[in-house]
């Protein structure tokens, strides 16, 4: 197997890693994380508040070893990643959302020292942005050593906008996401200031109340993130976001307006065909709640429930989709592209 190194061992790093034990997509040779104590990164790999227990083998071997079901994988403790020693590794997938590793990363390619990298956020800064499902036929192997993998809104909410522009044409598209709290967020009351993310800029100030008590209304980068995979949607789509004081699973609502007139039962069975043996989209027309969606892999979940045609040509679509689980699984779709091409 290709080997493979992650940087960041968060939230997205760490369901990356349980994702590929499942499947054994990759040899996972090396993480890096900015904890030196790693016999607490093993206890967050094992115990999860979302996920639940991790049935692995996993030991502490030294301060810059462990196991999982045998297998050694060595572990550093670096705020910048080209200052790690990647242990072989071909591929990196770079999970901190941090802008200065992507300047590092792409060192590291023009150093030879790893081939390709994947980092987990939209950046200018990437040969390319794919997002599986919809634009993976745009990767150049002889060109693009650096890719991004987009957000998890826009893996979502582009599977749906590609497939409804390809069939009917999409004059415009207004969405609202839903997305649950996030590590940044606070727990009570703060100031801007008092937010964690480093590479935050939100001037607005109710960026800084609780996560837990509030729906927080603010601006999104979801549809720009959209627009760079889907570039014909250009001045056609726009979007806001609410932070909700729920923990995993978002949903965006969706309106669009059609190029040609539809009804919603011709939209039903559209996305019913479509989502058969579809990796990154399912269907569903059960009565289900966001939880029900936990830990699904595929990027977006059409609910055929709440599928509404207006005045002919207005369409409301609500979709779901694991914001950690299903995004980190897409993530590694492109690390699979890279390795296959």
């Amino acid at each position: 197997m290709i080997k493979i190194g992650i940087n960041g061992f968060g939230r997205i790093g760490r369901a990356l890693f349980k994702i590929n034990q499942k499947h054994n997509y990759f040899d996972v040779v090396h993480i890096n994380d900015i904890d030196p104590d790693l016999k607490n990164m093993i206890y967050l790999l094992q115990y999860d508040s979302t996920y639940g227990k991790y049935e692995k083998d996993i030991e502490y071997i030294d301060e810059t070893h462990f196991s999982i079901d045998g297998k050694v994988i060595s572990y550093s403790a670096e705020d910048y990643i080209e200052n790690v020693d990647w242990n072989g590794a071909e591929l990196i997938v770079c999970a901190t959302g941090i802008k200065k590793n992507i300047i590092g990363v792409k060192n590291l390619i023009n150093k030879s020292i790893i081939r390709k990298a994947v980092v987990t956020h939209a950046s200018d800064l990437v040969d390319n942005t794919i997002i599986m499902g919809v634009n993976e036929d745009e990767y150049k192997s002889d060109e693009d050593n650096l890719l991004s993998s987009s957000i998890c809104d826009a893996n979502a909410v582009a599977q749906a906008l590609y497939h409804i522009d390809n069939k009917w044409g999409i004059k415009n598209c207004f969405f609202t996401t839903l997305h649950p709290w996030l590590s940044y967020q606070n727990l009570v009351d703060g100031t801007l200031k008092s937010i964690s993310s480093p590479g935050h800029f939100w001037k607005d100030y109710a960026l800084g109340r609780s996560a837990t008590e509030s729906m927080i209304p603010k601006l999104t980068t979801a549809a720009s993130a959209v627009i760079n995979v889907l570039p014909n949607l250009k001045n056609k789509v726009d979007a806001i976001s609410f932070r909700t004081p729920t923990a995993i699973v978002s949903s965006s609502d969706m309106t669009i307006t059609l190029n040609k007139n539809i009804d919603e039962n011709e939209v039903k069975q559209y996305f019913k065909t479509i989502a058969k043996g579809n990796k990154y989209m399912l269907y569903n027309d059960e009565s289900l709640i966001s939880i029900d969606y936990k830990q699904t892999e595929e990027s977006s979940i059409i609910d055929g429930q709440w599928i509404k045609v207006l005045d002919k040509n207005v369409l409301k679509i609500v979709l779901w989709y694991d914001n950690e689980w299903g995004y980190s699984a897409s993530a590694l779709g492109v690390a699979k592209l890279i390795t296959k091409k």
